[in-house]
Formats: structure tokens, sequence, C-alpha cells
């Protein structure tokens, strides 16, 4: 049968200009729409905890920090056990019984089904990766940082919040080590700031990551270190980070990351919720969220 030439298009479709802004605003909103539901099911997760170990009452009290979760095909699952803040492990089923601890997990597995590959980027931050079991990766899920995160977004994390100037604070992340940065102070997550290192400070940083992981042990701590080589003559520096604790998991690729720097030359170590970075004010104590007037 002979082919015959076309002689109009098919079908029509939007200018290419149209299509290419379409395609980037529904990959925005993908990305926010993934972002809000991580962040509430973390909430709903840590409010579901609370009402286990208190009977659904509110304001009573109650211990726990961490929660296991054991990652599935698709999703993280409670194995019903948690740690309170002084690091002693329990399970729902010693607090509540055998029965109430049954029906309490499968209603908290209804929340942290959410907490998958889709919002991995906003549920990894807040979890320590254990050893696996049975072939799949344990998580133990940091309870009050999960319970501190905004339901609504806004200020720097919303999509079209507008950059402010940078300012020069110290910053902090441990309590103990305090470094001077750069931080932009509408760049903020829950109240933690994004910190830009000069070199000097990052080296500094480096070497105290790497005594820390000599001291502790590298499954504890992500380490920074600065490579100084020579390329054509010209001298070049290479930033990377470490994640120790993920060289035997499944993220096995990712626990190596070059830290590039800006155009200012400067590194962003980090981020906001992977170290937790808080500004502090004149007096050093910690201002969460940041307010550069009160520095």
């Amino acid at each position: 049968m002979e082919r015959q030439t076309p002689t109009r298009p098919a079908y029509e479709l939007p200018a290419s200009q149209a299509l290419a802004e379409a395609v980037d605003q529904a990959l925005n909103d993908n990305r926010t729409t993934h972002e809000q539901l991580g962040r509430v099911m973390l909430v709903v997760t840590a409010a579901a905890v609370r009402d286990i170990l208190t009977g659904h009452q509110p304001d009573a009290p109650f211990d726990a920090a961490r929660l296991e979760l054991t990652e599935g095909k698709d999703s993280l699952f409670p194995t019903g056990r948690y740690w309170t803040a002084a690091g002693d492990e329990r399970t729902f089923t010693e607090d509540v019984g055998e029965t109430e601890a049954g029906n309490a997990l499968h209603d908290l597995g209804g929340w942290t089904a959410y907490l998958g590959d889709s919002t991995r980027d906003v549920w990894s931050p807040l979890c320590e990766e254990l050893p696996g079991r049975d072939g799949r990766p344990v998580w133990s899920l940091d309870l009050p940082r999960a319970a501190s995160l905004t339901l609504d977004p806004s200020g720097a994390d919303a999509p079209d919040a507008v950059p402010s100037s940078m300012v020069e604070v110290m910053v902090c992340a441990n309590e103990r080590d305090r470094y001077p940065a750069l931080v932009d102070p509408a760049d903020q997550r829950d109240g933690f700031v994004r910190p830009w290192f000069d070199l000097p400070t990052v080296r500094i940083i480096a070497a105290e990551t790497q005594a820390e992981a000599a001291r502790y042990g590298h499954g504890f701590v992500n380490t920074i270190h600065v490579l100084d080589g020579t390329v054509d003559s010209r001298a070049e520096v290479v930033v990377l980070e470490i994640g120790w604790m993920y060289l035997g998991g499944t993220r096995r690729e990712k626990s190596v990351r070059a830290i590039w720097p800006n155009e200012d030359g400067r590194y962003c170590i980090g981020g906001h919720f992977e170290w937790c970075w808080y500004a502090l004010d004149k007096d050093g104590h910690p201002q969460i969220p940041f307010q550069p007037d009160g520095v």
C-alpha cells in the first residue's frame, strides 16, 4: 500500500512555551503536594503515638521520643516498638495490652503508609536508620521533631516566597559547637535555618565532625571532608559529606555527597532538617524561628 504524505498535523497542541510552563507548574505543584502530605502524616503519626499512650487524652503526660518503623515495598509501617526520652525501649503491647496495641498499630499503619518514596525527602531527615531486619530497612522516627512540623508551610516554605538578603549570624546544631555563617531569614523550615559557611569554617567543621566520629562511632555522625588538589596548575577544592549510617542500607548510593559552593564561594552544610541548624541571638541563646532583629 502506498504511503501517503500527511497534508496537515494529526492533532493540535498548545504552544511549546505554554506547554513547558504548564509542565513546570505541574511538577512544582506535585512536589508541594507531596511535601505537604509528608509533613501532615508525620504530625499525625506523632499524635497517634500520643493517643495510644494516653488513651486519647491530649493533655495527659506521656513519654515517647522515637518510634520504630520498618520499610516495606512502598511505605513505612510501625512495629509497635518505641523509645522514651531516656532511651528506654518499650512496646505498645507492654503499655496497653495485646488487643489494644494490635488495633492501635492497624490505625497507626494507615497514616504511616503515606510515608513512602514520594514523601521520602520529608520524613528521612527526621529518621535514623537502624540495623535491617528480615532484609528490610528499619528506621527510628524522631517524634518531637515530627510533632513540631507546621501543618501549613508559610513564609520561606511557600513556593512563591521572595528571597531576602543574607545576614551574618552564629549558628549551632548540637548545643555545643558554634560557627559564623550567612543565612537568609526567609529560608527557614520550622525555625531551622540553612547556613552558608566560608571555606575556613568548613575546614573546622570537617575536623570536628571527623573527631566526633572517631570518638562516638561513624554510624552516629555524618562527617565532612575537604579535599585539596591541583589541576593544570590550578588549586581545586572538593567538599564531601559522608553519611556512614547509610553505607549498609538501601540508600547506599546516597551516602556520599559532593557539596558545591555558591557564587560567593560559600558552602551549605546540612540544609534545614538534616543537621537542624538554628541561629543564636547576641547572647548566644537559640532563636527558633530566627528573627534577624534579635541578633
